[in-house]
């Protein structure tokens, strides 16, 4: 009894300390958003409570900026405002002004454990795109070579290649008449062309059941659920799924990466111009020269550490570059479909910039590929298009003892999650008129009103900004000069709203949730981007 007693009175008072805790933390934090730019908040709920409210305007498993962007506008918030989303996670603040989101570039604040927590279940820990410091510029400059103009330049023609075989299949879909996924299409390609810039190896995913890309397919699609679930069993079930396409997946980089290292061994392949290499052999490059006149074996060159560096960069790298694509693509055939008169200037400009034929198109990407800088308008769509679907916004640290300076205020930064809104910028009337409308001829020169400095940032900018840009802009280039003029897309098992969800969008009116991205490795289309295709009638 005493036992008993005396236990029960240590855990009263555990408990009766920790509720002290929490309601002095509780009272702490609440206090100190008196007096910063906020929407609505509540003494008990802070933000907790509006971010439910958001939440459930949308279908499931949406992206946050669509919440950001939600309540920036109900509320007409200021460029800069903070989310108090204590205990849940840590504050947020939110930036939405485009200068100052240019002041985290200048200052290089670091980037957010939070993206390492979001990439860590996918690719593993330690990749680019998480990593800060050193340990960021060592990977930086191993593998900036690649995405040089040049290199970029002469893998238009492999890109080129590998898109004919894309076309070949839409032509079968247009055949049969058929509703196919685009995204599963879409991304069959970029793994092939991705695949080329990672690895120098072409998987032939379009016309082989791939393995590897079911994988890494399934990674993303088990995490999600993982992550979305409240049930213990349901969550258990996908985390071993996860985990064993993730052993799938590092034993498929594994075998590349010992193979890559044997064949440079054994034919004393050139690594030192560094020109031309795939990210593979960048990544191996300085390992490589170290122990270039020694006799170490393979297995000691590729020791556990430095294995598993090349692995989760690898990983990540392809993950990313083949998935940001692919959605990018998908919601540039969804608009065009919906605007005739856009699709049709984009065709007028394929014919005068390169031929009317495809075929002969074909030939002059691979003979003449800097006339791809030389398609404004094409370019317009593909920036109008990351303006309404960016794939996703960033988050960084905030210094323990910085501010950031917004409207002649200084704003703390320490201990808050920033982050920068791109998809509100994008969406803000006064940076882009009409922000709702689909008008490409926004980014051309000359245009009726010019896009304030800072504004526009899908890749983001400044050194952390996407290595990657110009290969992804040249690879839609050229998808859409080999696609656009030859098929007619039109979106299919789509169920319109009967009215629009929220402010900055009505094209849920007309496709339904498509419209919406969902929460992915990036912000990914809503149930693949189901599509019919057609011959286009000249």
């Amino acid at each position: 009894m005493f036992i008993s007693r005396f236990t029960l009175q240590v855990g009263l008072s555990i408990l009766t300390a920790w509720l002290v805790y929490f309601i002095a933390k509780l009272v702490r934090v609440r206090r100190s958003y008196r007096n910063l730019p906020k929407p609505p908040h509540s003494f008990l709920w802070g933000h907790l409570k509006l971010m439910g409210e958001m939440t459930a305007m949308f279908p499931s498993n949406m992206h946050p900026h669509a919440l950001v962007t939600t309540m920036s506008q109900k509320y007409d918030l200021p460029g800069a405002f903070y989310l108090d989303l204590w205990p849940v996670t840590e504050p947020w603040l939110v930036i939405t002004d485009p200068d100052t989101a240019q002041h985290t570039v200048l200052k290089v604040y670091p980037k957010h454990h939070a993206n390492a927590d979001v990439l860590e279940p996918l690719v593993g820990s330690g990749n680019i795109a998480a990593v800060n410091g050193e340990e960021w510029r060592v990977l930086h400059r191993m593998v900036s070579p690649a995405f040089n103009s040049t290199h970029i330049k002469n893998m238009s023609a492999m890109v080129s290649d590998q898109v004919k075989v894309f076309g070949d299949k839409l032509k079968k879909f247009a055949e049969t008449g058929e509703v196919f996924s685009l995204e599963k299409q879409l991304s069959q390609l970029l793994f092939d062309t991705t695949g080329m810039t990672v690895y120098n190896i072409l998987f032939h995913a379009q016309t082989i059941e791939s393995a590897w890309l079911k994988d890494m397919k399934g990674i993303q699609e088990n995490w999600v659920i993982q992550r979305e679930s409240w049930n213990p069993i349901t969550k258990a079930v996908h985390i071993l799924k996860r985990k064993a396409a993730s052993w799938r997946d590092n034993r498929y980089v594994k075998q590349k990466i010992i193979e890559r290292v044997a064949e440079i061994k054994r034919d004393n392949v050139e690594l030192k111009s560094r020109r031309g290499l795939s990210i593979l052999d960048l990544l191996l490059f300085d390992r490589l020269e170290e122990f270039k006149n020694s006799n170490k074996s393979t297995a000691e060159i590729l020791d556990k550490k430095f294995m598993n560096m090349m692995l989760v960069n690898l990983k990540a790298i392809l993950m990313g570059g083949q998935g940001t694509t692919t959605d990018t693509l998908c919601y540039i055939f969804m608009l065009l479909s919906l605007h005739p008169v856009a699709l049709a200037r984009l065709r007028a400009e394929h014919d005068a910039v390169f031929s009317p034929s495809t075929i002969t198109t074909h030939d002059m990407i691979r003979d003449t590929p800097y006339r791809l800088n030389d398609l404004p308008y094409t370019t317009g769509v593909i920036k109008e298009t990351l303006r309404l679907y960016p794939v996703g916004f960033v988050v960084r640290s905030g210094d323990r003892t910085g501010h950031l300076p917004y409207n002649g205020a200084q704003l703390p930064t320490a201990a808050h999650m920033i982050c920068l809104a791109h998809p509100t910028m994008h969406l803000n009337p006064s940076i882009f008129p009409s922000p709702k409308e689909f008008r490409p001829e926004r980014f051309l020169d000359g245009a009726e009103v010019e896009i304030p400095r800072n504004a526009y940032r899908p890749f983001e900018l400044g050194p952390r900004g996407c290595l990657g840009k110009e290969l992804a802009m040249d690879e839609m280039r050229i998808v859409l000069l080999l696609t656009a003029r030859e098929f007619d897309f039109e979106c299919a098992n789509v169920v319109p709203n009967e009215k629009p969800r929220c402010e900055w969008t009505d094209l849920d009116t007309v496709v339904g949730d498509v419209a919406f991205q969902e929460l992915g490795f990036e912000a990914k289309p809503r149930g693949g981007m189901m599509m019919k295709v057609s011959k286009r009638v000249v």
